[in-house]
């Protein structure tokens, strides 16, 4: 069975951006091997950014687990799958490659992240990055969608991407959306970036 693509329709001022789930990217066997290989390495309480480089422990916004692995080999397999549903320019820049640093994420009951714009990754090399990678590995918990909002204090109108295991939600960094509650079971996730380098038949950056 082959990689199928589902276009979003997003609320409000969000309408119209770069934003769509591809399912079956990932077999359930290979998910689950990314999930034990996470839980040997281990994981930490996810940290938020704050700008200029830093992060900082801020549990009212997120309290979720991560497990951060640096592979540009790993990055080059995702993006095998993934590359031929991706922008190949993005604002004047080329695409490159995945963010080689892989955010394995585990929430537990009670846990979320409140809505938020992900942060762009920008390389000493310029490279930066635009849109979101984010691989579902596994389902059948309650709660736990990514919703994309409208509003930071309303999810009315709200867009709900339920998880399925081997799917992979791309996006726009600059879409407000949150990690919703967890309700029920144990949600595993693995966030990456598309980066994109400059384009040297432009001079937009």
């Amino acid at each position: 069975m082959g990689i199928t693509k589902q276009e979003l329709s997003l609320p409000g001022n969000s309408k119209g951006k770069l934003a769509f789930v591809l399912y079956d990217v990932f077999t359930e066997e290979e998910c689950k091997k990314y999930i034990e290989d996470s839980e040997r390495r281990g994981y930490e309480l996810a940290l938020v950014n704050i700008g200029g480089g830093r992060q900082m422990e801020a549990t009212d916004v997120r309290n979720n687990a991560r497990n951060i692995w640096d592979s540009r080999e790993e990055a080059a397999n995702i993006l095998q799958r993934i590359q031929d549903y991706l922008p190949k320019e993005w604002k004047g820049r080329k695409l490159v490659e995945l963010n080689e640093r892989l955010r394995f994420l585990r929430y537990n009951p009670g846990e979320y992240f409140k809505p938020h714009f992900d942060g762009s990754y920008m390389r000493t090399n310029g490279d930066v990055s635009y849109i979101t990678v984010q691989i579902y590995l596994n389902e059948g918990f309650k709660g736990g969608s990514t919703t994309f909002l409208n509003k930071f204090d309303s999810k009315d109108g709200g867009l709900e991407v339920v998880p399925k295991t081997g799917s992979v939600l791309i996006f726009q960094h600059d879409i407000l959306h949150e990690g919703s509650i967890l309700e029920e079971g144990r949600k595993y996730a693995i966030r990456t970036d598309v980066m994109y380098t400059k384009n040297a038949s432009t001079n937009n950056c």
